[in-house]
This record gives structure tokens, sequence and C-alpha cells, in this order.
């Protein structure tokens, strides 16, 4: 494994962003996501279409268009008449966040290519590739020789009327060997569907996967939230890594029954470079001006009401500025981000929309200092439950973001920070103490001799239920 000093990554950040059109490497990940619009033939549904890639962004746009690829009912046959290809050439370009610090420049960038086109009932895959795939990804073997392939899916036999999740967050962090931190997949679907997420080895092409690919070693995904969650503390094995997750949406039929009928997918890396800095974290929340509390529990909401939510960061580094970032206010609608002076806080506002259906809804928020070489952030997943009860004043009390379930070896959930909490079995026998981190995380790795089955995590002061633990053999 190559180790890159903070020389050095400096050298292959500029060097990698510098390349011209001609020279590969330059691609960092990418997704696809649809729209239902107005019908232009009658009968045929018709989708507003956008394929996002980050590439590095220190040279002149290396990517001017893209093939998009439509085929039903399996993978892109050229000349195939289920199988459609469009050109698209880019509409916009943005700029990732900036590294505030030598000179404020952003390492990538964020290109959109849009169109609209109609696809008759069916099962549908869009897909696109790129053979540009930046170099150094330490998961991927040879990864230069490999394509960059991401994909969304489209079932509109069952509903011809659909959004597919959008997800909340540019961000490709970079991580820190002495501490990692979260990162957020989290996506909206402005639908109300039922979101399911799951970590994939990268892909090459349709149903193919990379050669020697692996899931990133530092990282788990949470499958409910869309968390990003490390598995350990620290890591010193360094370099880029490739990500993929899916995004799968399920919708209830008039039968009563969930049925899938759509997905997206992103493909994007991270990295893990040697630095002495620490990331910042966020430390509470405050529902609606109630008490501060650590993140974690869901926040309850009406349609048509407006909750106010008051964020509280800091830095482990004395001498780090922060700053906030979310893509979130782009997507979900009526969602408004807005520092609090000079202070490290930021109120999330939102207002509700009366027309969401009543759902479980997850918000992304980001929070970032200006290291040099590279800013180190925290990304982390609010959890918002819309629905027919009244509106909260503060958050509920009980984890909602066990994880995983069941586990085996190791469970964690969140509770308010710096308690006290009894774990009991089925029959109520206490099997351990623990007490939560400052931030409210809980983990708990049993003994191996501990048998599977149900355990019940409660406060120790008010023995009030916080979390429901089930441990497969």
């Amino acid at each position: 494994m190559r180790i890159i000093n903070p020389f050095r990554w400096l050298a292959l950040l500029l060097a990698v962003g510098s390349f011209s059109a001609a020279q590969a490497s330059h691609i960092r990940g990418g997704d696809i996501s649809f729209a239902s619009i107005a019908s232009t033939t009658a009968g045929v549904p018709r989708y507003h279409v956008v394929v996002r890639k980050f590439e590095n962004g220190l040279s002149p746009i290396s990517t001017p268009d893209v093939a998009l690829r439509a085929a039903q009912s399996g993978c892109y046959t050229a000349g195939s008449p289920t199988s459609l290809s469009f050109t698209i050439a880019v509409t916009s370009t943005a700029s990732g966040p900036a590294q505030l610090c030598g000179g404020g420049l952003a390492s990538y960038r964020i290109l959109l290519f849009e169109t609209d086109i109609d696809l008759p009932p069916g099962q549908w895959r869009l897909s696109t590739f790129d053979s540009a795939r930046i170099a150094d990804i330490q998961n991927i073997t040879n990864p230069t020789s490999a394509s960059l392939y991401i994909e969304a899916y489209l079932d509109n036999t069952v509903t011809t009327q659909d959004t597919s999740p959008k997800f909340e967050s540019v961000l490709q962090p970079d991580f820190s060997t002495v501490a990692l931190s979260q990162h957020s997949f989290s996506a909206f679907d402005v639908d109300g569907d039922s979101l399911r997420y799951e970590q994939l080895v990268a892909y090459n092409n349709c149903n193919q996967l990379v050669s020697g690919g692996t899931l990133a070693p530092q990282f788990h995904l949470n499958f409910a939230t869309g968390a990003f969650e490390p598995m350990v503390s620290s890591s010193s094995t360094l370099g880029y890594y490739s990500t993929v997750v899916r995004v799968n949406e399920y919708r209830k039929t008039a039968a009563n029954s969930w049925v899938l009928i759509g997905s997206v997918m992103r493909d994007q890396t991270f990295s893990v470079y040697l630095t002495t800095n620490q990331p910042p974290t966020f430390t509470t929340m405050q529902v609606n001006g109630g008490a501060a509390q650590a993140l974690g529990p869901a926040i309850a909401v009406q349609p048509g009401q407006t909750v106010n939510v008051l964020l509280q960061a800091t830095d482990p580094d004395a001498t780090q500025q922060l700053r906030f970032a979310s893509e979130a206010p782009k997507v979900v609608p009526g969602l408004s981000l807005t520092r609090i002076g000079t202070t490290n806080s930021e109120q999330l506002t939102w207002q509700v929309p009366a027309t969401l259906p009543p759902g479980r809804y997850r918000i992304a928020v980001g929070v970032l200092d200006n290291a040099c070489n590279a800013n180190s952030s925290e990304e982390r997943t609010l959890t918002f439950v819309v629905g027919n009860t009244a509106l909260a004043t503060r958050a509920a009390t009980t984890a909602t973001d066990v994880f995983p379930v069941p586990f085996r070896e190791q469970v964690q959930f969140t509770t308010a920070p710096n308690q006290a909490v009894i774990l009991v079995d089925a029959l109520g026998r206490e099997v351990a103490r623990l007490t939560s981190a400052a931030n409210g995380l809980v983990r708990w790795q049993p003994a191996a001799t501990l048998p599977a089955g149900l355990y019940i995590a409660r406060s120790a002061s008010s023995g009030q239920p916080l979390a429901r633990l089930l441990r497969a053999e």
C-alpha cells in the first residue's frame, strides 16, 4: 500500500486535477436521477433525467457530453429495439466545497447533464459509464483501466408518476488518519416512498463488477438512514477509496404490499490522508427551542408545520474555523440553513410542505474546518417523522438509528449524551452497563458467549426503554 505524506498528497491532488481533456484519470464519481414530467405523446410516460458527474476540478472541463443508455429488462444492447441511447451535452457546472486554505480552490467540480426522454411502460435501466476513473484508488485493482459505471432503475409498469430519490450531499470527503468521521449518503424522496440503502462494490459496466474491487474497509453504511459511519476510530491505510451506494425506493400498492419501483446509484471517492488535523463534529441540537440534546433521535412534525433545529458544532483543534455546508436545501422543498452570527451554530428551518406524504425523511447537514492540506468534515443525518401527530417541541427520547439489525459482534445507537445505559435480556436480567459518549453514541460489543436473542437498552436513571437490539446466531 502506497504511503502518501502531506506534501506529496498535495502534489498528487494538483497533478491529477491538471490533466487535460486528452488524458485519463479525472472522474471521481457520479449518479443519475429522474422525475416524471408532462407527457408529449399520448400513453407514453416522459421523464426529466439528470446525469451528475464529479471530476477533478483544476483543469478545463474534461467531459463535454455523456452517452445515456436506456434498456428494458436487462443491459443495454446497441441496435436492440428495447434499447435507446442519447447524447447529452453538459448543461451546468459548479465547484465542490472550496478548500479554505492555500488559495481556496475546490479539488473537484460537479457537472450536470440534463434531458427529457420518453420511456414506454417497462422496467428500465438508465446508465452511463466513463473510462477515465481517477488513479490511486486503493480498493480497486488497476483503477485507471476500470470504467466508472452508474445506473438508475425505473419500473413504470407499477406507476408512471415517480420522482427518484435524490442524494443530499455532493461532498467528496477527505478523512484524517487520526480520526475518521461520519459522511452521509442520505437521499430525499418527495413522493414519500420508503427508502433502503445498500453498499456495493464498484461496477465496470452493467452487471460487471470491477476487477479486484472491495468495499471500503473503514466504514459501514446504515441501511435505514444512509449514514456512512466509521467502523474504526482512525486509519493508517492511505489513499483514495471508491464507495458505491444504491438507494432502493418502495411504494405501497392498493393491495397493501410494498413494491420496488426504482433505485438510484452513487459512485464516489473519499480520501484518507496523513495529517494530525482532527475533524469537527456536531455536538447538540435544540428542537423548537427545547433543551440541548445529542443528534440522533427522530424529530416529529406535521405536514404544513415549521420546525426549527439549532445545531451546535465544535472542533478539537482550537485554531480551526468552522463553516457549514449542505446541498439539502436544493433537494428538500421548504428547507433552509442559516449560520448564526459568528458562533459555531447553524439554524435548520423546515417549512414542511402540506402535501408531503407521511413518513420518515432524512436530511444531511455538514460542518467543515479550514485545515491544510485538506479540510476535514463531518456530515450527520437527521431523521424527521412527518405524520398526523402533534408538532414536536423536542426530539423523541428513544433511539431510531440502531445499526446493524440484527447484529452479531457489535451494535450501536444514539441517545442522550453521557447517559448511563443498562442492557437487559428478554427476561429483564441485566447483562451490561454502558455510558453514552459526549455525542450520545453507544456501542455495545457483548461477549461471544452471550446467546442470540432480543436485548433491551434502558435508561439507568428512569428505566425508560431506549432501543431494541437483536443479536443473530
